[in-house]
């Protein structure tokens, strides 16, 4: 079977996958979802974003130099080490917390079931897709959007806008965009809740004027003042308190119960954390079997030492 390629678009299964996260926007399952809309029906977009990034001056760098944001974001002890005030530090602060999900939990769940490897693309496409999988907690930290219900919903439309530039109008009517509209009814009112997404929107492509999100060495950022990336980036900070808002919608039931905090979805990322905490690469355990990363999570559940969990990955 012929690989796909971003220069064609599938949009019939770019709106099954549209479906499928709408369904369950918090799940691993709605999660995985985010890069096979993008990959499915916005190949072209991704590839103009390549050429650009190609001629861009600290763009082009990037796809030259090819720094691992992954690792920059995923070296806890560096972060720590940072400066107080500073961005990484911030972004220390926003993970350590037990019921934080790490980065390499969303960024993997590009490969799950093959889909990323089912491309046929280049190494700066590869490159370009990878980076952007990791901006998503950055975002949150330079953004304010609190990671709970009404901040994720803000931090879409914010995150379209300054990611690809994405018209409000395209964005509003995506699968993305009518979670957010539709599905997400804060206390404060249905006219201020989408005059507030408009105005995360219009944050977003400001910001994306000054410098595209994946153009920005976020790497070399990480170390200096929060306020200071946040006045060069060209992005103003939200000040309001989402955690107050009350949500009525189903996902906000959803949110008032943690998204199921004691669910069998909870305790097979925990396992996951453990197999990639004991040394195992994210990508390689993303690109397991079912069967076999179930078996590795078993020996995480039970106990296994770190070397006998990395041995039964190797296998």
């Amino acid at each position: 079977m012929p690989k796909r390629t971003l220069e064609k678009r599938d949009i019939p299964s770019s709106l099954l996958a549209g479906a499928r996260w709408l369904m369950n926007p918090v799940s691993e399952g709605g999660a995985k979802q985010v890069p096979r809309i993008k990959m499915l029906a916005g190949g072209p977009e991704i590839l103009a974003d390549v050429e650009r990034m190609r001629v861009h001056p600290t763009g082009g760098r990037l796809l030259a130099e090819r720094p691992d944001l992954g690792v920059s974001l995923s070296d806890t002890a560096a972060l720590k080490a940072m400066p107080a005030g500073s961005l990484g530090r911030a972004f220390f602060d926003s993970m350590d917390n037990p019921y934080g999900v790490p980065g390499y939990l969303l960024a993997g769940l590009i490969y799950r079931d093959g889909f990323f490897d089912s491309f046929e693309i280049s190494d700066d496409a590869r490159y370009y897709l990878e980076r952007a999988r990791w901006m998503h907690d950055l975002f949150h930290v330079v953004t304010g959007y609190a990671p709970n219900l009404s901040g994720e919903g803000l931090l879409i439309y914010f995150q379209h806008a300054y990611l690809y530039g994405v018209s409000y109008s395209k964005l509003a009517w995506s699968s993305f965009g009518i979670g957010p509209r539709f599905f997400i009814q804060p206390s404060i009112g249905t006219k201020r809740w989408r005059a507030l997404l408009k105005e995360a929107h219009r944050n977003g492509l400001a910001a994306h004027a000054v410098c595209p999100a994946i153009f920005v060495a976020w790497e070399e950022l990480l170390p200096q003042p929060l306020e200071a990336v946040r006045a060069q980036l060209g992005i103003v900070p939200f000040l309001e308190d989402t955690s107050r808002w009350l949500d009525r919608s189903w996902l906000g039931k959803q949110a008032a119960d943690g998204f199921g905090a004691q669910s069998r979805g909870a305790t097979s990322a925990r396992l996951a954390r453990r197999v990639i905490e004991a040394g195992v690469d994210y990508r390689d355990f993303y690109r397991m079997s079912a069967a076999k990363a179930r078996a590795v999570m078993m020996l995480a559940a039970n106990g296994a030492s770190d070397q006998d969990i990395r041995s039964a990955a190797a296998a």
